[in-house]
């Protein structure tokens, strides 16, 4: 068996191996090639950091990452490992990890972070044998009917001030990422939206990143939440904020379109309440791990 860089490989030769990668997963994960390679760009993927394990010239497992420096800190991600299915349960998953922790060390990451699906018992059992630690659980809801317009009603609204923006306005708070999910850094949404609170002094109180996907006619198809935030806030004041600041990610709430959250962090407890009592229902569990590839 031997490591090999994507970039050795042409993009059809990387698109079939991911799809048979991918293969028997909890979700179709199918992607053509054109599909397959705007993928790699949108979410800050390496070819020259993405490795495929091959059996005698062939491509049978791999692992895409990518790069970020997140607080201070450079921290490579996995953005997607898989194995064909006739070479599973043969013991190179862990000569694939192998291969890709010595190319983030190569490159310098000091952390490297990954998502499991929570069922997925026999890769969190690998990651942690190969020194990745349990950090969090993140899950995905999705909310299909529209919503009552008093769902999210309170008194917040009326203390702080709101503004539209793209993602990458938050960038100017340097509030800290910590260990958030890599999927919902502000990097990742791409013709994504902000919306922006502050207080009566102009400090920044709380923000939200979503995106709104139109059908081909134009009509909003679903919302998106990535990530719901307060600064300082806490208690029933932060929980009054949260849910202004959803009202207006979901927005119009009487509309019936489909209303999803990426990885949202069970340990963010006040909005994962708020999510439920609206209405919103699992449709994904995953472990969180992280690395730390410097002392």
């Amino acid at each position: 068996m031997e490591i090999v860089k994507f970039s050795e490989f042409t993009a059809s030769e990387l698109t079939r191996l991911w799809n048979e990668g991918f293969k028997g997963y909890a979700f179709d994960m199918t992607l053509g090639v054109d599909a397959f390679i705007k993928r790699i760009p949108e979410n800050q993927l390496s070819l020259d950091a993405s490795v495929a394990i091959c059996d005698q010239g062939k491509p049978v497992g791999f692992v895409m990452s990518g790069f970020r420096t997140v607080d201070g800190r450079l921290t490579a991600w996995n953005g997607g490992t898989g194995i064909i299915p006739e070479y599973r349960g043969k013991g190179i998953g862990k000569q694939l990890i192998a291969g890709a922790l010595n190319v983030y060390r190569e490159k310098g990451a000091e952390a490297a972070l990954l998502e499991a699906l929570s069922e997925n018992e026999p890769a969190i059992k690998l990651y942690a044998k190969m020194g990745y630690r349990w950090i969090g659980d993140l899950r995905f809801y999705e909310q299909k009917e529209g919503l009552q317009t008093d769902v999210f009603a309170g008194d917040a609204a009326e203390a702080y001030r709101f503004r539209l923006g793209l993602p990458q306005d938050i960038q100017r708070f340097k509030l800290p990422v910590g260990d958030m999910p890599w999927q919902t850094h502000w990097e990742n949404i791409v013709n994504g939206e902000s919306v922006i609170a502050t207080d009566a002094n102009g400090g920044v109180a709380g923000y939200a990143l979503f995106k709104r996907v139109m059908g081909a006619d134009g009509e909003l198809q679903s919302i998106i939440l990535y990530q719901c935030r307060t600064v300082k806030a806490s208690g029933e004041e932060a929980a009054g904020l949260l849910k202004a600041l959803l009202s207006h990610v979901y927005a119009p709430l009487d509309h019936n379109v489909v209303r999803r959250a990426i990885n949202l962090p069970l340990s963010e407890t006040t909005l994962v309440r708020i999510m439920e009592d609206a209405g919103f229902k699992t449709t994904v569990n995953q472990v969180h791990m992280k690395l730390e590839l410097t002392p």
